[in-house]
């Protein structure tokens, strides 16, 4: 499976901090080719000069990156992410899902 960051559905994830875009950067395989890391920038309009931006690194598993039900659960860990966390991160969504 060679992925391309424009193969990601991801959009947009709505959050109690507001939208935030969601911008896929890079896709690399794990040897296996079961698990993948996603690097993505989250972006969120503050007003109509200034914008905020985070970077997040997950790991997923290939899987659940291929199913309407996974991409759910994937933006579901998303949208905790940036409700719970500040700056920059990294999720480990391949545990989440076992």
């Amino acid at each position: 499976m060679s992925l391309k960051p424009q193969d990601v559905r991801f959009h947009s994830v709505e959050t109690s901090k507001g939208a935030w875009g969601i911008y896929v950067q890079s896709i690399v395989e794990t040897e296996n080719s079961k698990n993948l890391f996603v690097t993505m920038i989250l972006e969120r309009n503050i007003d109509d000069e200034h914008i905020m931006s985070r970077r997040l690194v997950m790991s997923v598993s290939a899987s659940e990156l291929a199913s309407p039900s996974g991409l759910k659960e994937i933006l579901n860990l998303i949208r905790n992410w940036v409700e719970t966390t500040e700056g920059d991160g990294s999720i480990d969504g391949v545990s989440q899902f076992r």
